[in-house]
């Protein structure tokens, strides 16, 4: 089992994090969305994904997920197009150029990525991608789902 201590310095080093999370939108900023380089890289990533999707991704509101899309369809990076699975519903993929943008921003982030860490050993970059891999799969395996209405029991009883 972890130890209070180790929960402890582990905390403080991820919360370092959020300052190099900051300096990568800063480099990446200049012409870019203002949803920011994650939505892009969704995209590029996942190729056509449902709004709702986007914002379970990013954990954050729909209706955040649907402005940072429209900000990406502004700067013709993105579009809608209907689900091929479901007419009534809509998915956004990355036009050409969105591709294009996506590709140069992601070789930038991992060019800042390398000079940052050009003097770490293979190993550790390796090691490291694992663990947060791992903690995120821990991270989401505990989540606590609230439903949003109260479900309701076998016997039509309200469930806590």
């Amino acid at each position: 089992m972890v130890s209070q201590e180790s929960c402890g310095e582990l905390l403080l080093q991820l919360s370092s994090t959020d300052a190099l999370i900051r300096t990568f939108k800063r480099e990446l900023r200049p012409g870019g969305p203002r949803g920011g380089f994650a939505l892009l890289a969704a995209l590029h990533r996942c190729g056509g994904l449902r709004v709702g999707d986007l914002a379970e991704l990013f954990e954050i509101d729909v209706s955040a997920a649907s402005r940072q899309l429209a900000d990406l369809e502004e700067r013709g990076w993105a579009e809608r197009v209907p689900n091929p699975q479901d007419r009534r519903s809509w998915h956004a993929r990355l036009t050409p150029e969105g591709e294009r943008v996506a590709r140069e921003r992601t070789a930038r982030a991992r060019d800042l990525l390398a000079e940052a860490i050009a003097d770490w050993p293979e190993e550790d970059a390796a090691a490291l991608a694992d663990l947060l891999g791992r903690l995120r799969t821990s991270f989401d395996a505990r989540r606590v789902r609230v439903p949003d209405h109260p479900s309701r029991t076998a016997s039509g009883a309200k469930g806590l």
